[in-house]
């Protein structure tokens, strides 16, 4: 694997979902997926298990609690 890409998130599962969706449809699929997440929601580590479960890329999951600015 050369490629990592790191997608950072905070409490918006439904654009996480369209960003993972389009890396889905990427002809070469050599690459693993980081998600920096700060804090947000157990329905953003929902989309999360769903697209681990449905891609061909190995997606990295790393959370850090909502400790404020």
């Amino acid at each position: 694997m050369l490629i990592s890409i790191i997608i950072t998130t905070y409490n918006r599962p439904d654009a996480l979902s369209c960003v993972l969706r389009s890396l889905s449809n990427q002809t070469n699929l050599f690459f693993e997926v980081i998600i920096a997440d700060d804090g947000s929601s157990s329905e953003t580590e929902k989309v999360i298990a769903e697209f681990q479960q449905e891609v061909k890329f190995k997606i990295l999951h790393v959370w850090q609690a909502d400790d404020g600015f």
